[in-house]
């Protein structure tokens, strides 16, 4: 389950990345990924990848995980922006396969 303030933290970044939707590409990288969405798949692709190869080291360094993920996090959300998909959406497919 995610806790209120993750929840609060995701949401406060949609919201975010919702307002960068109208900004110059040139200047905001979260506008260069919206309006690419290819890069965007890429990215999503990418940062999956470094997750897993973190995640398979015989010692897991949690700070370099975490960073990982993060970037996993931050480019999946674009991706959702970007097609509409709100957090609250998956966050209750989750909840409905959790019950």
């Amino acid at each position: 389950m995610v806790c209120t303030l993750g929840r609060v933290i995701l949401a406060e970044l949609e919201d975010v990345l919702r307002s960068r939707r109208n900004a110059d590409p040139a200047v905001s990288y979260t506008a260069r990924l919206l309006a690419d969405p290819e890069l965007t798949q890429r990215k999503i692709m990418e940062e999956a990848f470094e997750v897993c190869l973190e995640l398979a080291r015989p010692e897991t360094q949690r700070d370099q995980t975490a960073a990982e993920a993060a970037d996993l996090l931050y480019h999946l959300m674009v991706g959702l922006v970007s097609v509409n998909v709100s957090l609250d959406e998956v966050l209750a497919v989750l909840e409905e396969r959790n019950s």
